[in-house]
């Protein structure tokens, strides 16, 4: 009981800083005497500052001390594996970054990435002037089905993981625990913490890239499914006629709304139109098809809104099952879609009763930070959320 009041008072505290312990006990319910004590315990423990108030008390007595967390009594790591570019930072509590890097993926694949990616977490934390025993854990996300509780990613195309033990390799590097879990859930997990997604207990997060991926928060808690693979939208049929006849499947194991809507999907099409090769596939990628549409090029504005209109059919779908609160875009792709969204809500209201907020990401750093939360929800301590 101990514990778990003490947990009430520092989440408490952490949405409602510079509370006195009076306001504490009213709120919580819990005795006067025994707040003080808790309060006292976490204050000597590193948890809380207190700063005496500015006003006297209504009565005119002494002025009471106001509780704040101390949101630097220990640190985060996040790190986001991409395709590209692996990201990874060092932050506080409050997801104040201290340091961070950013290294090619590609570049270091062949070699080991998995040491280089533990040489550099412990370079960022001596960079940042810190210990390994203020390091409460390190939260990775990964482009592919992941199994969290063994730490085992089942399958990461862009990385060539099979079955890969990531959790068990880098708890061998480092000294305190590894969380690790699907790239689009701890983007999910990023606007939760600090995006559109703040305050909500139901949202879902779409990721447009290379594919389309599906983060989501049911109840205020990530929705994994019963083998990981939830939100696997890429796999998703938004045309039965189409999906019937032979398409072109970007890549081995992607899926049929991943090879409409994804990134190099919309550059095929362009290059199937312009009739040029594969080797110049770099002069046109997708946000250079988007910008062109937006400055009316006819071609690139069907190839555009055909791709828009199988992502408006597939939100459609999920939203009427889950009935988010929200639902945030983001990726590469998300950067060119705001032109384009009264387009995608207009489909979305005409077959679909049911309002929801549908926005672009806003939030940088989305991933490394959804990823640090993870370490957050899954460690547990008085932290836990």
């Amino acid at each position: 009981m101990k514990f778990i009041n003490k947990k009430k008072i520092l989440h408490y505290i952490q949405k409602n800083p510079g509370r006195s312990r009076t306001e504490i006990s009213k709120a919580l319910s819990i005795s006067k005497p025994t707040i003080s004590k808790l309060v006292d315990e976490l204050i000597n423990e590193g948890w809380f500052r207190e700063k005496e108030s500015s006003s006297s008390s209504p009565s005119g007595g002494r002025r009471a001390f106001q509780i704040y967390f101390n949101h630097n009594a220990k640190y985060i790591v996040g790190v986001d594996i991409g395709g590209t570019s692996v990201e990874m930072a060092v932050m506080n509590l409050k997801g104040d970054f201290k340091e961070k890097v950013v290294l090619s993926t590609q570049e270091h694949l062949s070699k080991d990435l998995v040491q280089i990616i533990a040489d550099n977490i412990n370079s960022l934390i001596t960079k940042s002037s810190l210990e390994n025993s203020q390091i409460i854990g390190a939260g990775i996300g990964v482009p592919g089905i992941t199994d969290v509780e063994k730490g085992i990613v089942f399958d990461a195309p862009s990385l060539g993981w099979k079955h890969y033990h990531l959790v068990e390799k880098l708890d061998n590097l480092l000294p305190f625990p590894v969380y690790v879990d699907n790239d689009v859930n701890v983007a999910a997990l990023g606007e939760q913490w600090k995006g559109a997604g703040k305050d909500k207990r139901n949202i879902l997060q779409i990721t447009l890239g290379t594919g389309v991926g599906c983060g989501m928060i049911i109840n205020g808690q990530l929705y994994r499914g019963s083998s990981f693979a939830a939100g696997e939208i890429g796999y998703m049929v938004t045309d039965k006629h189409a999906a019937e006849e032979a398409y072109d499947s970007i890549f081995s194991g992607y899926g049929f709304l991943d090879s409409h809507i994804g990134g190099p999907s919309i550059t095929k099409r362009m290059l199937k139109h312009l009739r040029t090769g594969d080797e110049e596939s770099d002069d046109w990628p997708a946000k250079r098809i988007f910008e062109s549409a937006i400055a009316g090029d006819k071609n690139a504005l069907n190839i555009v809104d055909d791709a828009l209109s199988h992502l408006a059919f597939a939100l459609i779908n999920v939203i009427s099952i889950v009935n988010p609160e929200c639902v945030i875009i983001g990726g590469g792709l998300s950067k060119s879609m705001h032109h384009f969204l009264p387009e995608i809500m207009s489909t979305i209201d005409k077959h679909l009763p049911i309002e929801t907020s549908v926005t672009i990401t806003k939030l940088d750093n989305v991933s490394v930070l959804g990823a640090a939360y993870l370490v957050l929800k899954e460690h547990e301590s008085i932290l836990q959320v």
